[in-house]
C-alpha cells in the first residue's frame, strides 16, 4: 500500500508540474502575442518614414540643403503621425528657438547658449503648467525634450566658434526634426546628424542590423510587460518586490533605447560607409550588473550623459565639482519637467553618485584596493589589482549595494496606467521611500559621515 501511496503521490506531482508549466508558457504566449503586437506597430512607423528618408537620400544625388529638406518634411510628417496636432508644439519650439538664436546672434557673440537654454527651458515648463493638459504633456515631453537639447547644443556650439555662420533655416529644421531620432532620440550633434546624412552604402547588411536591433527592442518589451513581473511573486519581501519593480521599469527603458538604434539604423544613421554600426546608447549590463552608481549614470543613457557632460557640466566646472553635478542634475531634471518624481531620482543619483565617487577613492587610496568606481583603464598603479580577492570582495560589495540603490531608486516607477498617464506624485514617491524606510538616503548619509571622518 505505501508503494501504491508513493507512487499516487508522484505521478500527482508530476500532473502539477506539467499543468504549472503549461500554465507558464500560456500566461507568457497570451501576454507575450499583444505585447509584441503592439510594440511593432509602433515601430513600424519609425522604421517605414527613415528606410524612406535613407533610400531616397541613396538613390537620389540632392543637394546640401534639400537633403535637409527632406529629412524636415518627413520628420514633420512622422511627428504628426505618432503625436497627432500636438506636434505643432515642437515645430513652434524649433522656429521660435531660432529666430530667438538669430537675434542673439545679430546683439551679441556670447551668452547665446545661456540665454537659449534658459529660454527653451522655461517654454517647456510653461507648457507643462499652464498650456497643456497632463495627458497630452506626457504625450509629448520626450519629443521635446529631445527637440530641447538639439536647440540648446546649436547654441553653446555658436557661443564655442564651432560653425562659421548660424545654420540656415532648412539645415536648422532638419537637424531638429529629423525622423531619425525626433521621437525617441538618442541626441546626436549637428555635425554628426549632418556626416550621416552624406553616409552612402548599399549593403543587405544594413537590413540584417536592422532586424538584430529590432528583435532585441521587442525582447525587452516582453521582459518588461510579461517576464519579470511574473517572475518574482507580490506576496513576497518587500525588497524583492522593489527590485521587480525597478527591473521592470529598466526592461521598459532598454526596449526604448534599443528601438531608438533601430529608428537611426534605419535611416542609415548610424552606420560606417562600409555598413557596420557604430552607435550605442545604452548597456543593460553594465547596468544590471553594475560596478557602481557612476557607472550606471555612465551607461544608462550615453548620449544624453555626453550631452550633458559636454554642455552643462564642462560649463560649470570652474565654480566646483559638487556643483556641476547638481547643475547637471538640475538641468536634466527641469527637462524632464516639473516632475516631482524623476527630479527626485534624478538629484538622489547626482548626490550618491558623487558621495561614492568620493569614498571609494579615499578607501583605494587608504588600502591601496583597486576599487575605484570606475575601473583603472591604463597601468593600474594599486597594490591590489582587480583580480585579487580583497578586490574583488570590495568590488562585490560596492555592485551589491549599488543594485540595493537601484531597486530603491526605481520601485517608485511601477504605477497604473493612469498615474503613468497624468504624471507622477509628491505623496506617490514619497510612499515608496517610506515603504523602504529611506534606506539608500540614510546608508549614503552614512557614507558621507565615514568618508569625512577617514
Amino acid at each position: 500500500m505505501i508503494g501504491i501511496y508513493d507512487t499516487y503521490e508522484e505521478a500527482m506531482d508530476m500532473e502539477e508540474d506539467d499543468q504549472y508549466t503549461e500554465s507558464t508558457w500560456t500566461y507568457i504566449f497570451m501576454c507575450g502575442e499583444p505585447t509584441i503586437y503592439e510594440g511593432l506597430r509602433f515601430a513600424k512607423d519609425l522604421i517605414i518614414a527613415n528606410i524612406l528618408l535613407r533610400l531616397i537620400i541613396q538613390s537620389v544625388v540632392l543637394p546640401h540643403n534639400v537633403r535637409h529638406s527632406l529629412s524636415l518634411v518627413i520628420g514633420s510628417f512622422l511627428l504628426y503621425y505618432s503625436i497627432g496636432p500636438a506636434f505643432i508644439w515642437t515645430v513652434g519650439l524649433a522656429t521660435g528657438a531660432y529666430i530667438l538664436i538669430i537675434l542673439l546672434s545679430c546683439i551679441m557673440k556670447k551668452f547665446r547658449g545661456l540665454i537659449t537654454s534658459v529660454s527653451v527651458i522655461a517654454f517647456l515648463l510653461a507648457c507643462e503648467v499652464y498650456v497643456l493638459n497632463p495627458k497630452m504633456w506626457q504625450q509629448i515631453r520626450g519629443v521635446q525634450m529631445i527637440a530641447a537639447m538639439k536647440i540648446i547644443s546649436v547654441a553653446i556650439e555658436l557661443d564655442r566658434d564651432l560653425y562659421k555662420c548660424m545654420l540656415n533655416p532648412v539645415e536648422f529644421g532638419g537637424y531638429v526634426l529629423c525622423p531619425a531620432n525626433c521621437i525617441l532620440g538618442p541626441w546626436i550633434s549637428f555635425h554628426t546628424y549632418n556626416q550621416y546624412l552624406e553616409v552612402k552604402f548599399l549593403s543587405k547588411r544594413w537590413f540584417k542590423i536592422i532586424f538584430i536591433n529590432l528583435f532585441i527592442s521587442m525582447l525587452f518589451l516582453v521582459l518588461s510587460n510579461c517576464i519579470v513581473p511574473w517572475y518574482i511573486d507580490e506576496e513576497t519581501t518587500k525588497w524583492l518586490v522593489a527590485y521587480r519593480d525597478a527591473q521592470a521599469f529598466r526592461m521598459s527603458h532598454y526596449f526604448v533605447s534599443s528601438l531608438s538604434v533601430v529608428s537611426m539604423i534605419s535611416a542609415g544613421f548610424g552606420l560606417t560607409n562600409d555598413c557596420h554600426s557604430e552607435l550605442h546608447v545604452t548597456k543593460p549590463i553594465f547596468i544590471e550588473l553594475p560596478r557602481s552608481l557612476v557607472q550606471v549614470v555612465i551607461y544608462w543613457n550615453m548620449p544624453m550623459h555626453q550631452w550633458l557632460k559636454n554642455y552643462v557640466f564642462k560649463t560649470c566646472q570652474v565654480y566646483g565639482q559638487f556643483t556641476a553635478i547638481l547643475v547637471t542634475y538640475a538641468v536634466s531634471s527641469l527637462l524632464h519637467g516639473l516632475n516631482f518624481q524623476l527630479s527626485a531620482v534624478l538629484l538622489s543619483i547626482g548626490t550618491f553618485s558623487y558621495v561614492e565617487y568620493n569614498f571609494r577613492s579615499k578607501v583605494a587610496l587608504a588600502l591601496e584596493v583597486c576599487c575605484l568606481a570606475n575601473p583603472c583603464i591604463k597601468q593600474c598603479d594599486h597594490k591590489y589589482k582587480k583580480n585579487s580577492l580583497l578586490t574583488i570582495f570590495i568590488n562585490a560589495l560596492f555592485s551589491l549595494i549599488t543594485v540595493i540603490h537601484l531597486a530603491y531608486l526605481g520601485v517608485m516607477f511601477e504605477a497604473s496606467f493612469s498615474v503613468q498617464e497624468s504624471g507622477y506624485s509628491f505623496y506617490h514617491t514619497i510612499s515608496k521611500w517610506e515603504n523602504l524606510n529611506y534606506f539608500s538616503h540614510g546608508f549614503v548619509a552614512f557614507m558621507y559621515i565615514i568618508y569625512i571622518m577617514m
